[in-house]
């Protein structure tokens, strides 16, 4: 019997041996992960870094398969086909009357139990109701800003305190504005106004003879207008614009320093999202990867990169560890509240009232020369 039990652990030992051969061999699981996101979100080097976090954590080689879009209709013909599994759409498109991501059920709540970096992201942005529903969060932001009112600070030393900037008469002829951004530029319009922030999407409000010309007069006293995102050679030598952000790091390395204000009225802001399609529903170890992809785009070093790279404001706050004191001072991370007090999130309009505010600015644009 001594000798049968030697001769079984033997067995057991090569077969054990040979296992061990083949796992090692044996080839690492494949997946595609398909992303439609905004030009510039998911930078090759970010990629690179995050295909190698996979690798080591979950033994998956991941191809990321990397689309972009032009608008934010884009996203709910894509997300609706099948087409992505990891969509980056503004903080309005899931619950927008044309969209409904998420009633329709084309995305999937997200375990934020796999998304520990949640816990750092600013108090203003936590659970908010833009994405999530029944107690569910289908949505992460993971970048931000807001339609600013950026100013030259060689032309202008302090920092303008108000909207009603763009109406000064020694500014006529010296500032750029959006030329397609119709909602953004009647919303300035009505803060400038001293409107309250409940009716900013009221068009039966804004609808006025003293509205209209007050339109009118943004949109005839602009230098020049840019369309999409602003740009650095539009805004070069002007005193002030409205901007996204995005030209800033540009007119920087032309020599120009600008800055964003925070007007006294408050600033209407933007918020980008990380959601999962439904496409993924089936398949649960690549939900998990996706959950890890919105989780690093949480941590400080793509946050940075959010800050530098983009030109846009970080969600989290530890990343303030991260930036120059100028940054935090920039984006508020020194006030936990600064968020709710200075960024003005707007609720999805209907389409009469969309159409509405499309028109105003369309008849505005209409009496420049």
């Amino acid at each position: 019997m001594k000798g049968i039990g030697k001769k079984v652990r033997f067995m057991i030992s090569a077969i054990m041996v040979v296992c061990l051969g083949m796992a090692a061999n044996c080839p690492a699981s494949s997946e595609t992960l398909r992303m439609l996101v905004w030009e510039g979100d998911t930078p090759a080097e970010r990629q690179k870094e995050f295909v190698k976090l996979v690798k080591e954590k979950y033994g998956v080689d991941l191809k990321l398969e990397i689309s972009y879009v032009g608008g934010n209709d884009d996203f709910f013909p894509a997300v609706r086909d099948g087409k992505a599994d990891i969509i980056g759409p503004g903080y309005i498109v899931p619950k927008d009357e044309r969209f409904q991501l998420i009633k329709h059920k084309l995305v999937l709540p997200v375990n934020t139990d796999n998304i520990p970096n949640c816990k750092n992201i600013i108090s203003g942005l936590q659970n908010s109701e833009y994405w999530s529903e029944d107690g569910k969060i289908y949505g992460i932001p993971f970048d931000r800003g807001t339609y600013g009112l950026a100013y030259n600070t060689a032309l202008i030393k302090n920092a303008p305190e108000t909207w009603n900037i763009f109406w000064d008469p020694k500014f006529k002829g010296k500032y750029a504005l959006g030329k397609d951004q119709y909602e953004q530029n009647v919303y300035i319009t009505a803060l400038a106004m001293g409107m309250s922030r409940n009716d900013l999407s009221d068009y039966r409000k804004l609808n006025t003879p003293e509205f209209q010309e007050k339109l009118a007069q943004l949109a005839v006293n602009a230098h020049s207008l840019w369309e999409g995102i602003d740009n650095a050679e539009i805004l070069k030598g002007l005193n002030i614009a409205t901007s996204w952000g995005t030209a800033l790091p540009a007119l920087k390395e032309m020599g120009e320093t600008w800055k964003i204000a925070k007007p006294q009225e408050g600033t209407v802001a933007w918020v980008e999202i990380f959601m999962i399609g439904y496409t993924l529903e089936s398949k649960p170890e690549l939900k998990r990867i996706a959950e890890e992809w919105i989780d690093y785009t949480l941590t400080d070093e793509y946050q940075t990169y959010v800050v530098r790279g983009i030109g846009a404001m970080p969600v989290t706050a530890t990343v303030r560890e991260k930036l120059t004191p100028e940054e935090v001072e920039q984006f508020g991370l020194d006030d936990p509240a600064h968020f709710e007090k200075n960024c003005i999130l707007l609720k999805p309009m209907q389409k009469k009232d969309r159409d509405g505010f499309k028109r105003l600015w369309e008849n505005a644009l209409k009496q420049r020369k």
